[in-house]
């Protein structure tokens, strides 16, 4: 199995990214989806597209998906506080929940967006080495049964042209709850025609909330929230540790966030 990643950027600032984890005749396809991708993206057309490919040599942990639970708001305001609440019951400090809030929504690298995440521990500190880098979740990809029951279970829902944005989201998310030390992570999009984020964990698992910013705003990102970890393993297990989605665990629709949080 091959690693197949894509960044793209414009005059340094980032455009776009994807990966797939596929076999060797497929190296090709992949990286030909991949450079159209890049060249038809909402936030422009990038000046430079690197296309990496790399051999998988260690086992890839296979894992089942998070549940999507669905969450209907009708405002930014609203899905925020959807958010928040969300958070809080997973346990994550008013502080640090505020800080993360305040960080995605003014630009965590001097006002700008970052290639990769926050990581924020329970004291509301940041822990990743390079702040205008982050760390990047990679090395990951759901099967293609799996991606098909997902794609179903969308469809159904009125989600089908979301479908790259939750796959690729859901893939993610997944792979950062099932690392030892995450506790939750918050995420909007940089696109700026996507206003949809989520919040996500191994306790609650992947809740998507429609209006997370307004649209036409290109800033977003990711905050990893972990607690009692030695950050270069977490890093390492993040970025390196291959992982493959072969099970989908399956979608409902909330109306009632109690029904999410137990309250």
């Amino acid at each position: 199995m091959y690693s197949v990643r894509m960044r793209a950027t414009k005059d340094e600032m980032h455009i776009s990214g994807a990966e797939r984890l596929v076999d060797e005749k497929n190296i090709k396809i992949a990286a030909v989806s991949m450079i159209e991708r890049a060249l038809s993206h909402d936030r422009g057309k990038p000046d430079f597209i690197n296309i990496s490919v790399e051999e998988i040599e260690t086992p890839i942990k296979e894992i089942t998906s998070l549940p999507i639970n669905l969450v209907n708001v009708n405002s930014v305001e609203e899905g925020k506080k959807v958010a928040k609440k969300v958070l809080s019951h997973i346990g994550i400090p008013y502080l640090c929940v505020e800080k993360a809030f305040t960080l995605l929504e003014n630009g965590p690298s001097d006002g700008e967006n970052m290639r990769g995440a926050i990581v924020m521990d329970m004291k509301g500190e940041r822990l990743e080495p390079d702040k205008r880098r982050g760390i990047r979740a990679s090395h990951m990809d759901i099967t293609p049964i799996a991606s098909l029951l997902l794609a179903d279970a969308l469809s159904k829902k009125g989600l089908t042209r979301h479908f790259t944005h939750v796959k690729e989201a859901l893939v993610l998310a997944t792979k950062v709850a099932f690392t030892k030390g995450s506790i939750a992570e918050l995420c909007w999009s940089d696109d700026p025609f996507y206003t949809t984020g989520y919040v996500a964990s191994g306790k609650l698992g992947y809740v998507r909330i429609p209006h997370l910013k307004k649209e036409g705003d290109y800033r977003g990102g990711r905050v990893f929230f972990v607690d009692n970890v030695n950050i270069t393993d977490y890093i390492e297990e993040i970025e390196k540790t291959p992982v493959l989605i072969t099970k989908f665990d399956g979608l409902r629709e909330i109306s009632d966030l109690n029904n999410i949080t137990g309250e």
